[in-house]
């Protein structure tokens, strides 16, 4: 990678169609940075760099106007210094991403602030727009709850104990959860009443996240059980339930049971 342009010059560039000349936009930064953090082989020297991108951000795109409030949310580029839920909400994701890799928890409160104020950018009706402006099409098309997917993987205590997919390394195909079963009447199962989560996805190989109020007692990749002791599968500890993350091989289809 050349760490030259614009890891040393911070010309981050334009992103968005209407803005003409030229704009650093805080959606190529963090974007960046979060490409260096799910592409491990840049760790540790990474970590370095990520800070200097999250340092640049605040510097040049932070907006004071709620500074009364204790939250500080990102105006989209310096071409348009004006805060928005999406890159807001953005950049807590990445911050919270940072840190549940290096255990810098020095982000952890002024992202939970970030995120709760970009909720106040969305009218009860589900339509996104920046403060005192109109609706923006990176706000209205959702871009924004992707962001609070990616921060509620990162850190699963700001999710609720229930079973959930937080996270795969794959395209989920499917997925279906106690409940819901009977919907799928087609499905080759006979007994469905201790089944919690059955999913599906599109590489055999992956790794994924699931949120769970309790641990699990069985794991399937396709028809077969895991052994109870296995080092494809992490069981993590939360205050209520835990994070269960499996890691897949050979196997696009995964039940879990109570």
């Amino acid at each position: 990678m050349d760490e030259n342009y614009p890891m040393k010059t911070n010309k981050w560039g334009p992103f968005f169609e209407d803005i003409s000349g030229w704009s650093d936009t805080q959606i190529n930064a963090i974007t960046f940075a979060r490409f260096i953090m799910e592409h491990r082989e840049f760790f540790p020297e990474g970590k370095i760099e990520i800070k200097k991108i999250f340092t640049w951000v605040y510097k040049n795109l932070s907006n004071d106007k709620w500074k009364l409030y204790g939250v500080t949310p990102v105006n989209e580029q310096t071409a348009y210094m004006v805060a928005g839920n999406s890159h807001t909400s953005r950049q807590a994701a990445a911050q919270l991403q940072y840190m549940s890799l290096t255990g810098d928890s020095g982000y952890y409160v002024p992202s939970l602030r970030q995120l709760a104020w970009a909720t106040y950018m969305v009218d009860d009706d589900g339509k996104n727009r920046y403060p005192q402006d109109e609706n923006w099409l990176t706000d209205g098309y959702g871009d924004y709850v992707r962001h609070y997917l990616r921060a509620m993987a990162a850190n699963p205590s700001l999710t609720p104990p229930e079973t959930h997919l937080l996270y795969s390394s794959s395209v989920v195909q499917q997925a279906i959860y106690r409940g819901q079963f009977y919907q799928y009447h087609f499905l080759d199962i006979k007994d469905t009443s201790d089944i919690l989560l059955r999913y599906k996805v599109f590489d055999e190989t992956g790794e994924e996240m699931i949120r769970m109020d309790s641990k699990p007692r069985g794991i399937f990749l396709g028809n077969s059980l895991l052994p109870v002791k296995n080092t494809d599968v992490e069981w993590r500890p939360l205050r209520v339930g835990g994070v269960l993350t499996i890691r897949r091989n050979n196997s696009k289809t995964v039940t879990i049971t109570r």
